[in-house]
């Protein structure tokens, strides 16, 4: 796991390529405290920091072979048994086997590369530089492209040199609706994302760019099966996935919440480490402590259990800085309570940690899934009463939930996604602009794949590399695998959720290792008291945002104090849409700062 960036110029500056080496040092450090370094390949800047992990003497990059040139974020697994007959390798490095199977078989060789992974990828025959990136976006890769240079990052800092520094009202509409913008967008204009299964590919002859899709994510075909060879079949996935995950020439631990996704993979794990180390966050306040949990799954595996304590003022601290740690904003605040426990795993001695990302958006883990079935069943009934939504709309303020769902449940009982921080009815009432046409689906399976898409790749998988990658720590995710994946969309809704039970199937798998209680508590995650400390010691803070916001133009006069007050008084629960706020407007001037 490491950071990359890199720079091409049509008239080369000495001055802007040390800079640019500079700034990259700098926003990259954490994400590689190992080794830095930086070569020019045929008069493209590559530029390295390096977490050990794997071959930890002979993993340096930028690697460089005679036919092509490569920087590399992230881990191929199975990279073991990929070795291309007749070609010689010279390490034990995935990024040797990465670099000679682009080499050798182009964009094609991904396709059998089981892994989370970014980089950029210098064919110096064909003169080409492909900026890749993986097919769930686990990984983050972006670029910038003008008349007289092409940049490219794991993050974004690095490029805010080369910006105009122009918002993009798309992606803000985006951030405010689902957490994070979308697809290729960041809240800069001419800044962009690499998206999920696709590369950019940078002609240096031409100066122009290409996108490229290497592979396609589509759901499988519905099974009919039994749920006993159901969870036979998952059972077995899901050993294979953990082993692969558990793959590293350093010692591998586990973030551990407590729950089922998390604590189904520490039990797995710990056939094949049994004195696995795992890390849980305590709150010093029993009424969010939720270590016991943790503590009894750990103990069921006589695993080394550490928990690290915080209260509200360790939180309040982070809280504040999190939006300058975060480079590509995404508004959940949980990615605090990721580095707290990732960082507390770094300061004990390791580099790679184990967490259930992706479970809840496979197997259906979420309550809007549950809710989102119910408007479907009740909407045959429910159409004949569409005066129900405006009528709360204009009756039920501030109660904006209860106005989405009743609109869902009487006019469109469309799913738009469980990121959802501002109801896509109060968009056009808050903020200037239109949004256009939201993506949403229609059935549960639908739904599942949608958040797989959205809320992965924009908000979660951005999140947790962020949150672990500043502690310098690799954070692999065994739930997000084509192999788990093209099981999980194959599951019929009653695998997902059925009745009030949520993640039906994992649900029955986890019972065989993890204690019951554990199984049947409600979810609760990374969780903490947000609401009470924007009211107390986080207002400040809040008050500030709205004195001095750039977002004037975007907003319409008055909305978003209206929102404030409201939460204030303690009519309503808006923490996530004022803390979405407070996220953005500090994060776009720490960038603009940056620059």
């Amino acid at each position: 796991m490491c950071g990359f960036a890199g720079l091409v110029q049509r008239q080369q500056s000495i001055e802007t390529s040390l800079k640019f080496r500079a700034t990259a040092q700098r926003s990259l450090g954490r994400r590689g405290p190992d080794d830095f370094r930086a070569e020019t390949v045929d008069g493209v800047e590559l530029i390295h920091a390096r977490l050990s992990i794997i071959d930890l003497a002979n993993g340096q990059q930028p690697r460089i072979e005679p036919e092509g040139a490569i920087a590399f974020n992230g881990e191929i697994y199975n990279h073991a048994d990929l070795h291309l007959p007749g070609v010689v390798y010279q390490t034990t490095s995935d990024t040797e086997v990465l670099l000679k199977g682009m080499i050798h078989r182009g964009l094609d060789f991904l396709r059998r590369a089981d892994g989370m992974f970014a980089f950029a990828y210098l064919d110096r025959r064909a003169r080409k530089i492909y900026l890749v990136r993986d097919l769930f976006g686990i990984k983050p890769a972006y670029f910038i492209h003008k008349p007289d240079v092409f940049a490219f990052a794991s993050t974004i800092p690095s490029l805010m040199a080369f910006s105009d520094q122009r918002i993009n009202p798309q992606a803000y509409l985006e951030f405010y609706l689902a957490r994070g913008a979308r697809g290729t967008h960041t809240l800069f204009a001419d800044i962009h994302e690499v998206a999920p299964g696709q590369a950019v590919v940078y002609d240096l002859a031409s100066h122009s760019i290409e996108v490229v899709a290497w592979e396609s994510r589509r759901q499988s075909p519905e099974r009919n099966a039994s749920e006993a060879d159901l969870l036979a079949e998952l059972d077995d996935l899901l050993h294979r996935s953990v082993q692969r995950h558990l793959v590293s020439d350093v010692p591998v631990a586990s973030l551990l919440s407590g729950g089922i996704d998390s604590g189904l993979l520490t039990a797995i794990a710990a056939r094949y480490v049994p004195d696995m180390a795992c890390f849980s966050i305590g709150f010093t306040d029993k009424r969010y402590d939720e270590s016991p949990h943790s503590k009894a799954i750990a103990e069921a595996y006589n695993l080394r259990h550490f928990v690290k304590f915080v209260d509200g003022e360790d939180l309040v601290g982070m809280l504040e800085d999190w939006p300058t740690i975060a480079d590509d904003a995404s508004a959940e605040p949980a990615s605090v309570m990721r580095y707290l426990v990732a960082r507390y795993a770094h300061d004990s001695g390791f580099k790679v940690v184990l967490s259930g990302e992706g479970a809840d958006e496979f197997f259906g883990g979420y309550n809007q899934y549950r809710r989102f079935q119910l408007a479907r069943q009740i909407g045959s009934v429910g159409r004949f009463f569409p005066f129900l939504g405006p009528l709360a709309e204009r009756f039920a303020w501030p109660n904006t939930r209860l106005v989405h769902y009743l609109m869902q449940a009487t006019r469109d009982p469309s799913y738009y996604g469980t990121s959802m921080i501002f109801e896509p009815y109060l968009i056009g009432k808050v903020f200037q602009g239109n949004i256009g046409a939201l993506p949403k689906a229609g059935s549960l399976r639908d739904a599942l794949f949608l958040d797989q898409r959205y809320r992965l790749a924009d908000d979660l998988l951005t999140i947790t590399d962020r949150s672990t990658m500043h502690a310098s720590i690799e954070a692999r995710v065994p739930f997000i695998t084509r192999t788990v994946a093209d099981f999980a969309t194959s599951l019929p809704e009653s695998m997902l959720v059925r009745g009030s039970q949520q993640k039906y199937l994992l649900r029955k798998l986890a019972l065989k290792y993890l204690p019951h209680e554990a199984v049947e508590r409600p979810k609760v995650g990374f969780d903490m008291p947000l609401g009470r400390w924007l009211r107390t010691d986080l207002r400040p803070m809040v008050e500030d945002a709205l004195d001095s916001t750039w977002q004037s133009e975007f907003i319409q006069p008055g909305a978003m104090r209206r929102i404030v007050d409201a939460h204030m008084a303690g009519k309503a629960d808006f923490a996530d849409k004022i803390w979405a706020f407070i996220t953005l407007e500090r994060n776009v001037k720490a960038l603009k700062a940056m620059a």
